[in-house]
């Protein structure tokens, strides 16, 4: 696809997602002022609340963190649910006890702890989060990646490779958030360009997500006598890259895989896996909106009133075979001349 298309698309959303996001996401819970006695020589200490830290854009994440600390001179730890919920709650509940002096969360839903959201809240504790869904009371700061863009990219570029009345797969997890946002993105695209969704798969909540996928693809694609499958969305690159790899694997060379969500590998799977087109992601973001949690620690921790209940987002881009970064860089939506060596992959 050219990438006149691609940019187009992507200037699109950029207003779009801004007006649908605000209208129905944010303003969930009142906003206060957030404001506590200046810290001083204290030595402080952050604690990480994450979903699932063996995932790439996670550890990427938590290096970020573990690098802003590390130059305020700041301790950080992090406590990794292992998509564990119910330990959501004992793990904040250990954070508050033990004195942390503000508590990061990472993609996971505030509804699963809200109660020791407030209880940090009124111990002067503040609770920032990335992309852990709608507000809740005593949340300081969210930085989100509206999940209608990652559908919206990802299908249109889909869209776009294929021609009316032609069938197509999709995998996600509708038990996830995110995963429904982007998934429901993605079928008003399809059902508007006339693209056919053959079947939809699900993740069935046991196994290794990512060979679970591929034998259900596989299966699918085996199924498929006519070879009439000609292109595979899923809401995530943990998901697109064993479908693109069972593409390949059956003999299917002509199908178009998309899916959403950036990592190293990913660009490699991108320039290797002839059937693996485009992702749509924000790692390349990720010295931004990481930064900008530590920021606001700096505001709070100096004693300056602070504007809880705020909410800023992190736009996606549309990663393409034609738009791949160089290697050992994240993608860069304003090119790469004269980028800082933080960009590059660590």
């Amino acid at each position: 696809m050219a990438k006149g298309i691609v940019k187009r698309i992507q200037t699109a959303l950029i207003v779009l997602v801004a007006l649908i996001f605000v209208a129905t996401t944010l303003g969930s819970a009142q906003a206060g002022t957030f404001q506590i006695k200046p810290k001083g020589d204290k030595k402080i200490k952050i604690g990480v609340l994450d979903l699932i830290s063996s995932i790439e854009v996670a550890a990427l994440a938590n290096n970020w963190y573990r690098k802003h600390a590390k130059d305020r001179g700041w301790d950080l730890q992090v406590f990794d649910l292992n998509v564990d919920y119910s330990k959501a709650q004992p793990f904040m509940e250990n954070m508050i006890t033990a004195g942390y002096d503000a508590i990061l969360v990472n993609w996971t839903d505030f509804k699963y702890y809200d109660q020791q959201v407030m209880k940090a809240y009124n111990k002067g504790i503040p609770v920032q989060g990335i992309a852990c869904g709608n507000m809740a009371p005593g949340v300081i700061s969210q930085g989100i990646a509206p999940e209608m863009a990652f559908g919206a990219l990802s299908s249109l570029y889909l869209a776009s490779k294929l021609k009316e009345g032609d069938k197509i797969l999709v995998y996600h997890d509708p038990r996830v958030g995110t995963s429904l946002f982007r998934f429901n993105t993605a079928k008003v695209t399809f059902e508007m360009y006339r693209i056919k969704i053959a079947q939809e798969l699900h993740y069935p909540g046991t196994g290794d997500p990512s060979q679970v996928c591929y034998e259900m693809m596989k299966n699918a694609f085996l199924a498929d006598t006519k070879k009439e499958i000609k292109g595979v969305w899923t809401h995530w690159e943990g998901y697109g890259i064993p479908s693109a790899r069972a593409a390949m694997d059956m003999g299917r060379k002509e199908v178009v895989v998309v899916t959403s969500d950036d990592s190293p590998n990913t660009y490699k799977e991108l320039r290797d896996l002839p059937t693996f087109y485009a992702t749509a992601g924000t790692i390349g973001l990720a010295p931004e909106w990481t930064g900008r949690l530590f920021r606001n620690l700096d505001k709070i921790f100096a004693g300056k009133p602070f504007e809880d209940q705020e909410v800023w987002f992190s736009v996606p881009y549309l990663v393409t075979k034609d738009t791949l970064p160089p290697k050992g860089y994240f993608f860069s939506p304003c090119g790469y001349k004269g980028r800082p060596p933080d960009f590059k992959v660590q």
